[in-house]
């Protein structure tokens, strides 16, 4: 028998304070602020780059990079997806072994990334956050994976606006369930996105759709067959309805396998509208939707080489491309995660590139809405070994970045807040 836990931590190595199993939530109560680190007074903390290295010769570019205004680090918690809330601080999940076990991680911090409470959600099996999305009356959903007993499953929580859950629990069946992105729906519920195992071994895209009292409403399998591999990296709500989501597809080819970018956009229901592909060896890790199409973010590998570049594409809403773009950063590994659209209507996107196996550099890019860059910026000094995961717009107008930070021997939940 599976139990639902709730637990009370605090984010301070060394500290932590467990609460008993079951029962109501206590209040929320301040706890202890995690390790952070100011900007003021340390401007090399801050790195603007040429973008003419990052822009392809026939895009234009000029570069008017946002500023990097601070970031905290965050001990004993693996990064996830970060969202603003409405009094102007932020909320993030992830995963955390605080308590000693694995559990999904909901963090809320004031406009100044101090902690006001944090909480961890799961069973006594390995629960690990994967997407956080506010509710409409203010509290929030998340999405995360469940792994007990050789089985991965789907887990969903969803809390109040101090934390306390209405519900949670694993979602899937007798086969393997990875979840990879959730947005929640204008009825109050949510779909998760990611893949599943089907009965000949291959893995298949799915979605599973939730009412807003966690009933699992539908689910749909992209099916592979025994073709290959098909997975769901990224979703979104369209505009008058439906849900568009995109990853990879793995066919079969003579002597070996080829990836595309995959895209397929359903009905609220469920029902497939269309379905297509993008870019040999090419995978979509995001997408962002509006009332005339959509922009899906990744990367795609160089034939005959392990080096990836950044990819995007725009379709229509039937899902023809308007336009794609590879961009060459010049390292052997350059990856797009996430994509949101800003107040202007262009696209805020995050990243990162390898220059070497050890080393990782979070980048954050702006492109307009015929696939042109407009600024492009390394916030953090190349030494450092950063990443970007998840992003959201905020309410003046910039944006907030989830990812991580690593210093040789710990990594850090790296939390990045840019301006306008």
């Amino acid at each position: 028998m599976i139990q639902s836990t709730w637990k009370n931590l605090v984010l301070i190595a060394g500290l932590a304070a467990p609460l008993a199993y079951g029962g109501a939530l206590p209040d929320a109560a301040p706890l202890g602020q995690a390790k952070g680190v100011a900007l003021t007074g340390h401007p090399a903390f801050t790195k603007q780059v040429d973008v003419t290295a990052l822009v392809a010769s026939e895009v234009h570019a000029f570069a008017v990079a946002p500023v990097l205004q601070d970031f905290q680090l965050f001990t004993q918690a693996n990064s996830g997806s970060i969202i603003q809330t409405s009094d102007g601080g932020y909320a993030f999940t992830g995963s955390t072994t605080v308590l000693g076990d694995l559990d999904i991680l909901l963090v809320k911090t004031d406009a100044l990334m101090n902690i006001q409470w944090a909480y961890a959600y799961g069973t006594t099996a390995e629960d690990t956050g994967v997407e956080v999305r506010a509710t409409s009356e203010g509290g929030f959903m998340l999405a995360g994976q469940h792994f007990q007993n050789n089985n991965f499953d789907f887990y969903v929580v969803r809390t109040d606006p101090t934390g306390a859950y209405y519900w949670q629990g694993p979602y899937g069946g007798a086969l393997q369930e990875y979840p990879a992105a959730m947005e929640v729906t204008p009825d109050g519920g949510c779909i998760i996105v990611g893949k599943t195992r089907n009965n000949v071994g291959y893995e298949d895209a799915y979605m599973m759709k939730f009412s807003a009292t966690g009933s699992v409403q539908w689910s749909k399998p992209f099916s592979s067959g025994a073709d290959g591999t098909y997975e769901f990296e990224g979703v979104a709500n369209v505009p008058g309805g439906g849900y568009v989501a995109v990853g990879s597809k793995q066919v079969r080819v003579t002597g070996g396998w080829e990836t595309y970018g995959f895209i397929a956009k359903v009905s609220s229901t469920g029902a497939t509208s269309f379905q297509t592909t993008s870019g040999r060896f090419a995978y979509f890790t995001g997408v962002a939707a509006t009332s005339t199409g959509y922009v899906a973010v990744g990367y795609i590998y160089r034939a005959g080489t392990f080096d990836a570049e950044f990819y995007t594409v725009r379709f229509n809403t039937t899902g023809g491309a308007l336009w794609t773009r590879t961009i060459n950063a010049g390292t052997p590994g350059d990856y797009l995660s996430d994509v949101r659209i800003a107040g202007d209507g262009n696209y805020v996107i995050v990243g990162m590139i390898t220059p070497s196996d050890s080393q990782r550099n979070l980048l954050v890019l702006k492109m307009d809405t015929s696939g042109n860059t407009l600024w492009s910026s390394f916030p953090y000094p190349s030494t450092w070994v950063t990443d970007g995961q998840s992003l959201a717009m905020t309410q003046d107008g910039g944006f907030v970045v989830s990812g991580g930070y690593s210093d040789g021997t710990t990594r850090y939940m790296l939390l990045s807040k840019f301006s306008p």
